[in-house]
């Protein structure tokens, strides 16, 4: 199950981790930046990238420790939460497009997040409970 991702205490994760950061960040600046149209501004574009470095820093730590099923489920809702906020980019809410899309990804990763949490949580527990 999930053979593409390291092995649990694997130095890759570090290597995912970059990349996914870099991939987060460049997502959240495209948005931002060219989307929304706001002039380009570098405290709010290393906000984005603290903000990217947070979060997938605690995916790839759980990923670390071998809880794949959050990394995972946690990807999926951050990747629904990004095509929602493009989404709202482009309808008309009276300005309110780039807080309803940041709200939304929010939102979907920390739902992602929780879900993951769940169906780890309980796949580890169906696993304890079928060992004799």
């Amino acid at each position: 199950m999930l053979k593409f991702l390291p092995p649990a205490k694997s130095n890759r994760w570090f290597v995912w981790y970059l990349i996914y950061t870099l991939i987060l960040w460049l997502l959240l600046a495209l948005h931002r930046f060219l989307l929304l149209g706001e002039n380009f501004d570098l405290p709010v574009f290393a906000r984005i990238a603290a903000l990217a470095l947070v979060v997938s820093g605690i995916l790839h730590s759980f990923g670390w420790f071998g809880a794949k099923l959050v990394w995972l489920i946690s990807t999926i809702g951050i990747v629904f939460g990004l095509g929602t906020m493009y989404q709202y980019t482009y309808q008309d809410m009276s300005g309110w497009e780039d807080l309803a899309g940041f709200l939304s990804l929010i939102l979907f990763t920390a739902g992602g997040f929780v879900l993951g949490l769940i169906v780890e949580g309980s796949y580890l527990l169906i696993r304890k409970l079928r060992k004799p």
